[in-house]
Parts: C-alpha cells; structure tokens; sequence
C-alpha cells in the first residue's frame, strides 16, 4: 500500500472517530440538558458490583439500579424465597398489553419480547404495599407459632421432641424477623408498576396514579416480554402479564473522585451506607449528580 494511500486510511480513521465520539457527547449534553426528574436513592436501589474492592488497580465502578415490580400476598412458604429475589413479572391492563402486539405462544415466549416503556415508582403506594405484606407475614406467623407452642404443651410429646419443636420455632421466629428488618430497612423502593409499547398509555395511566401516596413517577424505557406463565397451557382465567427483562439503562457510572472515597469492602459483610442524587434527562437516561457517603457530600 503507497503511503498517500495509508495516510488517506488513518485520516478517515481519526475522523470516524472523533465524528462517533462528537455524536456521543452531544447527546449526552442533550440529554442532560433537560432535568426531567431527579431522585435521591441509597444503598437499596444502587447496588455496588460484587467484585468492586477485589482489584486494587481497577477505581471504575458503576452501581447497578435495584428495582423490582409488586406482586401478589405471597404464600408463608413463598415468602423466604421472594423476600431475597427481585420480582420482573408485572400484571398489566388489557390496553397496555394489547400495545405490544405480542404474537402467538407457538411462537416461544423467549422470542416474544419488544422494546417499550415502563412507569417507575420510587417510595410510594407499591413499596407500601410490600411492607404491609411484610407486616402481615410476620404477624401471621407470630400466631401461629404462638398456637403451635400452646398446643404442644397440652401433648404427651417427649421432652427431646419439645426441645426439637422449640428450637425450630425459634429459628422460624429469627428468620422472619430478619425479612422484617430487610424490608423496613434494606429492601429496593424502587418498583416497576406499569408498562406499554405506547409511551401515552402511560402518560394517562401517570395522572391515576398521581396523588399523595404515589411517591415519585417516572417512564423510562425498557425491553419486555412475554412471560412464561401467560403461555401455560391451562383453563384458569388470568390477568395478561409480562416480564420486565430489563431496563434500557440498569447501570450508572460513578466517576473517579466518587468512587474513590467508597470504602473497598472485600468481604461483603457490610452494607455500604450512602445516598445519591440520580437525575433523569430528555431522553430519561440517568445519571449521577451527586454522592453522600455518612453524611458528607463527596
């Protein structure tokens, strides 16, 4: 190859670059020019990745948003499980639904999934609602073990066979004032109540859910699809649903002068305590606008 030739390569080069990197900045600018809202989150809707404080040399981090969608009163055998897992299966009203234009379930569930919008909620009716399941939960199961200790001391069991029982009992008990704790004081408030592929169905469903209750409101996009329990060959009448896959934008990066000053914890055995101001643009992409480690505004 003649060098005017390589010259002419490295030159489109540098260009294609500097023209993808012009374009990225400005709609990073364009997008931040415009605060749409802004929402002040902790440790329990920003996840610090598992291997963050494992590399000494890496200092990049993002946070990863925690969110989840409200589900139905679970089952006292469902609710260890659900307690520790992030739910993504959200109920939907047939109008909402029906914008998908999801095809037949012959066609695989797995390959039904669409590009859409999502209602997000941050401390509102949803996050209520959960701890008020929570609330039930351990005050159901309170009685319960209360009935089953009165009624073992009107047995002929064995004192072995008692001390069995008790210690369960006990277990049971810690168990569940633990997921108590965990939902008062750890778990995402952050939820995923409302999806569509027409961002004015959620325009309208917005304003309904508007009210003292309803925390703070948001629509951002997300990828959907359909869930597998909605294909389940079955009789039961059932309320149309979706899987929430992911959201378009499910991570946030944290610049250096940030990052910095969070403390390396290679153990995981506690909880970084910290809040951060994440604002949404024009395009309702977030970023992180500022970080407050113990009080102290980094």
């Amino acid at each position: 190859m003649s060098k005017p030739g390589a010259k002419k390569l490295l030159l489109l080069a540098v260009i294609t670059i500097l023209g993808v990197n012009a374009f990225i900045l400005s709609k990073v600018w364009l997008n931040r020019s415009v605060v749409v809202a802004e929402l002040t989150l902790s440790e329990r809707e920003l996840g610090l990745p598992y291997h963050w404080g494992m590399a000494k040399e890496d200092s990049s981090l993002r946070f990863n948003l925690i969110w989840t969608t409200p589900g139905p009163m679970p089952s006292e055998d469902e609710w260890q499980y659900l307690s520790r897992q992030q739910q993504r299966i959200l109920r939907l009203q047939q109008p909402q639904f029906a914008s998908f234009h999801f095809g037949s379930c012959a066609d695989g569930y797995q390959r039904q999934q669409r590009s859409g919008w999502v209602l997000l909620e941050f401390n509102g009716q949803s996050y209520q609602d959960y701890l008020r399941q929570a609330e039930q939960y351990y005050a159901a199961l309170q009685q319960r073990l209360a009935a089953e200790a009165a009624a073992e001391l009107n047995t002929s069991m064995v004192q072995d066979r008692l001390q069995e029982a008790a210690k369960r009992r006990q277990e049971q008990q810690q168990r569940a004032e633990e997921q108590w704790r965990v939902a008062r004081e750890e778990a995402t408030r952050l939820f995923v109540i409302d999806a569509a592929a027409d961002r004015n169905l959620l325009q309208q469903a917005l304003a309904k859910h508007s009210g003292p209750t309803a925390g703070q409101l948001l629509i951002v996009p997300a990828d959907i699809q359909l869930s597998y329990t909605w294909c389940q060959d079955d009789k039961t009448p059932k309320q149309p649903e979706v899987l929430v896959n992911r959201l378009a934008v499910e991570s946030l990066y944290v610049a250096k002068p940030y990052a910095q000053h969070l403390p390396r914890d290679t153990n995981r055995q506690q909880k970084i305590r910290f809040q951060a101001q994440v604002r949404y643009g024009r395009f309702a992409e977030p970023w992180l606008g500022a970080l407050t480690l113990s009080g102290t505004e980094l």
